[in-house]
């Protein structure tokens, strides 16, 4: 067969269609576990950063060591934990596109917590 014979255009093999991909259950497992295993670390060992204002002594200028950065730093990780684990759940049970807004919400909600308790502790 010579490039004259050839078709101009191919039709479609019986594999091409124009469905949507959509995730696999295993896929979905996987990572709903991911997500609740992050939000769980978050929730159980972020407020343990409180310990970082034992240190502390009267007149310490560090945001660590006053009671509003204490009680940030200790209840910031666990709020997001648990705000992370509801996302997750709800992610995981919609198709929709609010369920990948979920899911990615679920990631950036226990980093965020982490990043200002960490800036807090450090400061």
């Amino acid at each position: 067969m010579s490039n004259e014979q050839t078709p101009a255009v191919l039709p479609p093999s019986a594999g091409d269609r124009s469905a949507p991909v959509v995730p696999s259950v295993a896929g979905r497992v996987v990572i709903g576990l991911l997500l609740l295993g992050f939000a769980g670390v978050t929730a159980l060992f972020g407020p343990l950063l409180v310990m970082a204002g034992d240190n502390c002594f009267e007149g310490d200028a560090r945001a660590i060591c006053s009671p509003g950065g204490q009680r940030t730093v200790g209840a910031l990780p666990l709020a997001a934990g648990f705000a992370a684990a509801v996302l997750t759940v709800a992610g995981l049970s919609s198709r929709r596109r609010t369920g990948g807004i979920c899911l990615a919400a679920a990631v950036v909600l226990p980093a965020l917590a982490w990043g200002v308790s960490l800036a807090i502790v450090g400061a």
